[in-house]
């Protein structure tokens, strides 16, 4: 029974990273282009005017994908205690003593396929 919770633990983990990852991207991808429109009208000399309805759509984009992120993040540090819930604390992860309200820091890393075990967050 324990290793088919590990089992399980390990797939949402590395779903949720995926997901993660996946908005980032977008994020990166949106943000790229709310950048290039102003750019491009600038370029070629047009009027203000021109794309602004386009532009405040490619901005509210932006926006939407920012609450998407934070529902993940949400969702991510909701999972810490499903994590504690099922009986598979911290220290079976080999994941650190984490405290109650963990947040999530970046390690530099964007290369969850080597982990052995999942881990929802990381204490700072």
């Amino acid at each position: 029974m324990l290793n088919e919770r590990v089992s399980a633990a390990k797939k949402i983990a590395s779903d949720l990273h995926q997901a993660e990852d996946a908005i980032d991207e977008a994020m990166i991808r949106i943000a790229q282009l709310a950048a290039t429109l102003p750019t491009a009208r600038r370029e070629t000399n047009m009027s203000a005017i021109v794309g602004q309805e386009a532009m405040g759509k490619v901005a509210h984009a932006l926006a939407a994908a920012g609450e998407v992120r934070q529902l993940l993040t949400d969702a991510h540090l909701a999972l810490t205690v499903t994590q504690k819930e099922v009986g598979l604390g911290a220290r079976m992860f080999g994941a650190g003593v984490k405290p109650a309200e963990a947040k999530l820091v970046d390690e530099g890393s964007n290369d969850r396929q080597g982990a052995d075990a999942p881990t929802f967050a990381k204490a700072v």
